[in-house]
């Protein structure tokens, strides 16, 4: 289960250092993932994302966090799935529209430092 964890603190720390660095690339790339794939197919992978959190909880030093994160992509995917509504395509679409360029980036931030506490939190 630390093979876990460590997999999803250096994949956090490298995918949103590429949306620093990289942004308008990396967003014209998940839009077009996101344009290209079906919304079931994006909430089969963050239940995927969600279970492997809910997982390699146990492995970390606070595992509450690692349960509440994976609940909320277990969450997300199912809102994904159902996308009552709309909502799901309206984030989407807020996100890939509206969002600035310093936005993206403070995302990016927010998830290096997310990915950082996460590879000092395994026991």
């Amino acid at each position: 289960m630390k093979v876990i964890a460590y997999l999803l603190g250096v994949g956090s720390i490298a995918g949103f250092s590429c949306l620093i660095l990289y942004t308008t690339a990396t967003v014209e790339m998940l839009k077009g993932l996101f344009q290209k794939y079906p919304p079931k197919y994006i909430a089969a992978l963050l239940a995927v994302f969600g279970l492997l959190f809910l997982i390699s909880g146990s492995a970390v030093a606070y595992p509450w966090i690692f349960r509440l994160i994976g609940l909320l992509a277990i969450g997300k995917g199912v809102l994904a799935y159902t996308d009552p509504q709309k909502i799901f395509s309206r984030m989407t679409q807020w996100y890939f529209e509206k969002v600035s360029e310093q936005g993206q980036r403070l995302f990016g931030i927010i998830g290096v430092i997310l990915g950082t506490a996460i590879l000092s939190w395994v026991q």
